[in-house]
């Protein structure tokens, strides 16, 4: 079995760290990022060349090769401020929109972007959209750059072995067969855990998903606080071996469990539950180089940038092609779930207040 690379490791745990922080920890963090990048948010170093600093998630790792073509092309040097996970950057957005940080932003998804809504923090630079049907609603400033799936994973080796059918539907899960099988996170500290709460409101509605979390509570669902505990220790293919065979994780995961000849994986996905998630980026409200900060939108749309972006981040693109093993063995789902993102914005404090009621007392 392929082990996962350190760039998407970096990645699923940077998106299980906590989502939702107190205001203290926020505001220090805003003075830290302020600091780091106060002589990096000019459009023109002291040289006279210019600079663009984007905004992104901490594990975005994006190709220096890339960044210095993007500078031979036009003449601006990109430099990439880490801030923290997609939570954590949406709340900084909203802190510092009135001396943002920054000229763009990378990396914000549907499951946390409503933070910004209506908060004047993404300009409309008129970038054309590569997909219009998965624009954010709300912020005709936010492009959609890559996208992927969150949904339930299974250890076939596991399932194999106790000669066992793997289920094949949310129904399924809440089964006495599959009894103390299914480790999940918290939807107020991890976006796995939030989009697969989501995943769960799409199916049976506002006013039935808590049954269905009731059911699931019943049959032994664990709960960890984010995605490395459950694939660390929980997980029965993860790392710690755990008693678990099932896990919220990624519709690419099987791409990562692929045997050495590029045959078969021994992870599968149970498509019905799988969430879509898109990951968008923008050109800040008050940028000092808004210009320079929408050509490298637009770069970031090319067919050998979106490429890569793909092969770092394991995130399906719109344009150019994604790794093979992606997309043989971690195809998008034909019918993900998706929720309104102005109703996530609406009503997830309350939709996360029912979950934490019913499933953690």
């Amino acid at each position: 079995m392929s082990t996962f690379s350190a760039h998407r490791r970096a990645r699923l745990i940077a998106s299980s760290a906590i989502l939702f922080i107190g205001a203290t920890s926020i505001a220090a963090c805003s003075s830290s990022a302020k600091d780091s990048s106060t002589s990096q948010g000019s459009a023109a170093s002291s040289s006279g060349e210019q600079t663009v600093t984007v905004l992104a998630y901490d594990s975005f790792d994006f190709p220096q090769e890339l960044l210095d073509k993007f500078r031979e092309q036009t003449g601006i040097t990109v430099k990439i401020q880490a801030i923290g996970n997609g939570g954590e950057l949406a709340n900084q957005l909203v802190l510092t929109k009135d001396a943002p940080l920054g000229d763009a932003v990378f990396g914000l998804d549907n499951t946390v972007s409503t933070r910004i809504v209506g908060q004047g923090v993404i300009a409309d630079a008129s970038i054309t959209s590569p997909n219009s049907a998965d624009n954010f609603a709300g912020e005709p400033g936010l492009v959609p750059i890559d996208r992927g799936d969150v949904c339930v994973n299974y250890d076939k080796t596991w399932f194999k072995e106790h000669q066992l059918t793997p289920p094949a539907s949310f129904e399924d899960l809440a089964k006495p067969e599959y009894k103390n099988m299914l480790v999940a996170m918290n939807p107020a500290s991890s976006t796995p855990g939030m989009a697969f709460m989501l995943a769960t409101i799409a199916k049976y509605g506002p006013d039935g998903y808590a049954n269905y979390w009731k059911s699931l509570k019943d049959n032994g669902v664990k709960i960890t606080e984010g995605w490395s505990q459950a694939f660390n220790v929980d997980y029965s293919a993860g790392e710690g071996k755990g008693s678990f065979p099932m896990m919220v994780s990624y519709g690419s995961s099987p791409a990562y469990a692929v045997n050495d000849a590029g045959t078969e994986s021994s992870t599968g996905v149970i498509t019905d539950t799988c969430f879509r998630q898109i990951e968008y980026a923008g050109v800040l409200t008050g940028a000092k180089n808004a210009e320079g900060a929408k050509k490298f939108i637009e770069f970031l749309l090319s067919d050998e940038v979106q490429s890569a972006i793909s092969k770092a981040t394991y995130m399906h693109p719109y344009a150019g092609k994604a790794p093979e093993a992606l997309e043989k063995f971690g195809p998008l789902a034909e019918n993900p779930a998706r929720v309104d993102p102005q109703e996530i914005q609406k009503n997830s404090a309350n939709w996360l207040k029912t979950w934490q009621e019913t499933v953690l007392g």
